[in-house]
């Protein structure tokens, strides 16, 4: 593989010597994509796909990559991929069928040639489309239990009318398109969805940002851009009500400015157990930012702490550029990981920079823990951009390979450079080392009648505080089938070592509620992963389902049955009238 090579030595004020080197990838740049850093192949080395689009000739081509990290070489090779999921692609990841391969959910904003759906990974490279169905124009989604019962959902977001849904997966191979009504009839452009656990109950709920495309944007408040929280109902989970955080003309009490078309990323940015937001990107018209009178297509970037109330609490920052524009990118211009080892998350950023250096740039920021940020200085960086965290040289350090168009001449120095290219930001904080967390101690397990609710004790780690540690967890049946397959290797050699870069599935919960269970004996785990999303080993537990339970019937033409806390909750699917008998089978 030709590589270019650079040394760059920056002397930054006040912070002394901080030298960094960095090579540049143009076989890898260009525009309008999206990437992953993910296991494909589980040989414990992180994998890169990236895609979007190459203009070779002037023509505006598909392309994409999967890169496969060998440990002999320390270097990724290019080896041949059958998926096409290319143009602004959002990819989620998570294993589907508990076969130890994390699968795909892929979708794209190229509709007249979309290849967005679910993918079953055959740990080769090559993947198989499943039949799971994606509503037409769909261009992000995500993964999520959203009704605890162990079947893989999925959130939607589409541009066209009543197709931006939530798929409750009936556990069966068939699929119930809900909560169409809670996005008041809106179509979506460049859209980005996140699943968390924003108000740490454990049901899982979902953020959104995208443009809304709507001639009539009544519904959305007249803003041109909709971002928001949209909260699990937990009495009935898998039901969905928005929060309207948004700050309108008619919400002036909402707690976040929205945005799209920019970067988020979630973490407890001040280490207090609860989920934050940096969230950038351009506002515009009814969201009150940028000011009126200014560039409509500024960028501003803000730090939200979760107030614990269902708000959030802007953090005044000093350190961020005042526009910094990712351009057309889906949520994908702001990374957060904790950079310098010392626990705390830290961010980098990338967009273009009119106002300070009027190009392409990006930014690495030093977060305390508190939720404030200093500025480290200039890195590579790009518009209409990727930017992916791997340890691309395998010294036990992440690094980042950040792609796009970009005309920095700082770090592209030859004009064959510049353009859709791309480049490795290596770390050199040589000298520290992140040990993974401890595993959890005190599982315990509650059962009532066909639900469990399973907890355990904060875990600890050498740097990254208690408070702000997340969890991934499993469960297998009695013969040792996984009914929910964790994002990690669990056992061996490999025990604990993430799949995927993101926090766990329990998100900062110290506990799990599971409900539906069929009769049987369970086996469950749970490990914790630091800000450097490191996973420790599994501490593990069993308990056991018995007696007589309700089981929850699958589609029924009238009614959702299930049992709930020792409820038998019967929930209507309609307005018609319907009649209902009990009987006592005891």
């Amino acid at each position: 593989m030709k590589r270019i090579f650079y040394m760059i030595v920056l002397a930054l004020i006040g912070f002394g010597a901080y030298s960094q080197t960095h090579e540049v990838h143009t076989e890898y740049g260009q525009a309008w994509g999206g990437g992953a850093v993910v296991d494909v192949d589980n040989d414990g080395d992180m994998d890169i796909y990236i895609t979007g689009r190459k203009n070779p000739g002037g023509e505006e081509t598909r392309w994409n990559q999967l890169l496969f990290y060998n440990s002999g070489t320390q270097e990724y090779d290019s080896v041949g991929t059958d998926l096409a999921v290319i143009e602004r692609a959002n990819l989620d990841w998570a294993d589907i069928d508990g076969d130890g391969y994390v699968d795909l959910l892929g979708t794209e904003h190229s509709f007249d040639n979309y290849h967005g759906g679910v993918y079953k990974n055959n740990g080769d490279g090559t993947f198989t489309l499943l039949d799971w169905p994606i509503p037409e124009r769909t261009h992000a989604a995500a993964f999520g239990d959203f009704n605890n019962d162990g079947w893989m959902d999925y959130v939607c977001i589409s541009n066209a009318a009543d197709n931006s849904c939530v798929m409750i997966n009936n556990g069966d191979n068939t699929f119930e398109k809900t909560n169409v009504d809670v996005f008041d009839g809106l179509f979506f452009g460049l859209g980005y969805v996140e699943v968390i656990d924003y108000n740490n109950d454990g049901f899982m709920d979902f953020f959104m940002c995208a443009n809304v495309d709507n001639e009539d944007k009544t519904a959305a408040d007249n803003a041109r851009v909709l971002a928001d929280v949209f909260i699990n109902y937990n009495e009935e989970p898998g039901n969905f009500y928005r929060a309207y955080l948004g700050i309108t003309e008619n919400n002036p009490a909402g707690s976040i400015r929205m945005k799209a078309n920019g970067g988020v990323d979630f973490a407890d940015y001040n280490s207090d157990g609860w989920i934050d937001l940096v969230l950038n990107g351009e506002g515009g018209a009814g969201t009150g930012e940028p000011a009126s009178g200014e560039d409509e297509w500024k960028c501003v970037t803000h730090v939200y702490l979760n107030a614990k109330d269902g708000t959030f609490t802007d953090k005044a920052q000093t350190a961020f550029q005042p526009d910094l524009r990712p351009l057309g990118s889906s949520g994908v211009g702001t990374g957060a990981i904790d950079w310098n080892i010392d626990g705390h998350y830290d961010l980098v950023m990338t967009g273009w920079n009119p106002p300070t250096v009027n190009t392409q740039a990006g930014y690495l920021y030093h977060g305390d823990g508190a939720g404030n940020f200093s500025e480290v200085g200039r890195v590579p960086g790009a518009s209409e951009t990727v930017l992916l965290f791997s340890d691309w040289n395998g010294d036990g350090l992440y690094d980042f390979l950040v792609s796009g168009h970009s005309w920095d001449a700082m770090w592209y120095a030859d004009p064959e450079e510049v353009g859709r290219t791309a480049a490795v930001y290596f770390n050199t904080n040589t000298g520290t080392t992140n040990a993974p967390p401890a595993a959890p101690g005190n599982l315990a397990a509650e059962v009532t009648d066909a639900n469990v609710e399973l907890s355990w004790d904060a875990a600890t780690d050498d740097l990254t505080p208690a408070a702000a540690l997340s969890y991934e967890y499993f469960l297998q049946d009695g013969a040792g089938n996984y009914l929910i397959a964790p994002a990690s290797f669990v056992g061996g050699d490999n025990d604990g070592q993430r799949k995927i870069m993101k926090m766990g599935n329990a998100c900062l919960n110290t506990f799990v509620k599971l409900r539906g269970l069929e009769p049987g004996d369970y086996t469950w785990g749970v490990q914790a992963i630091d800000a450097s999303y490191a996973g420790g080993a599994f501490a593990t537990g069993t308990f056991k389902i018995s007696g007589v339970s309700v089981e929850e019937m699958k589609n029924p033409t009238l009614a959702d049955i299930y049992s709930y806390d020792n409820l038998l909750v019967v929930r209507s699917k309609g307005y018609d009238m319907a009649s209902v008998e009990v009987f006592n089978l005891v």
